[in-house]
């Protein structure tokens, strides 16, 4: 069985898998196996910084750009303190749900940040997209308490999923599936010297041309 056999059997079965690397580029070209690498982008903390990226605050859990399928962050340096990946199975807490709040999800948008040619401004919170069942988009800033209770009943149920804590070392991997698995971190501290390339892989029948990009 080859390593990449094993990452993809753990990301299908858990959604998320961590691995070793050599280098960023030997990340890059095993991350290439499930598509394409759309976006690449360092992280790392800056004092009072705005940006989520770079902040050393908490950070809420979430989904990335719903065009990206896959994600990876390859580790090159870790804060001595904090900094932990904190990772949620979304779709264990919309399984929980009646069939018509999951539904009605579908119709329920959340807003996007317009990263390549022709995104959309807001995507479903769930869809059906690119052979991918139970896609979850969820941006938490974006959502005001009370606007809609099927978006409540799904953050209710996602408050009874276990999270899952991952302290990357250096050299390693974390690969998510960002069409099921929320991801977010604790706050950075002591020395701050905590940087990360960020992944971001693309569904290989997205070809990021046509209207919606599908």
């Amino acid at each position: 069985m080859t390593p990449h056999t094993n990452i993809l059997r753990k990301l299908v079965r858990d959604g998320w898998a961590t691995f070793e690397s050599s280098s960023p580029d030997a990340t890059e070209f095993t991350l290439s196996a499930l598509g394409p690498v759309i976006q690449k982008t360092l992280i790392a903390p800056r004092p009072n910084a705005r940006a989520a990226l770079a902040t050393d605050l908490e950070m809420q859990l979430h989904t990335d750009h719903p065009r990206a399928r896959w994600i990876g962050w390859h580790c090159v340096s870790q804060s001595s303190e904090g900094g932990v990946s904190l990772l949620k199975d979304a779709r264990l807490a919309l399984w929980t749900l009646p069939a018509s709040t999951r539904a009605a999800l579908a119709e329920v948008t959340m807003g996007s940040h317009q990263v390549f040619p022709r995104d959309l401004e807001r995507w479903p919170v769930v869809r059906n997209d690119l052979g991918v069942k139970d896609w979850i988009f969820f941006t938490p800033w974006f959502r005001r308490e009370g606007a809609d209770e099927h978006l409540d009943a799904f953050v209710a149920a996602l408050d009874q999923v276990e999270t899952e804590r991952v302290v990357l070392e250096p050299g390693q991997v974390l690969l998510i599936d960002n069409s099921r698995m929320l991801h977010g971190r604790t706050a950075i501290g002591g020395d701050k010297g905590r940087l990360l390339i960020r992944h971001w892989v693309g569904h290989p029948k997205d070809n990021f041309d046509r209207e919606g990009g599908r």
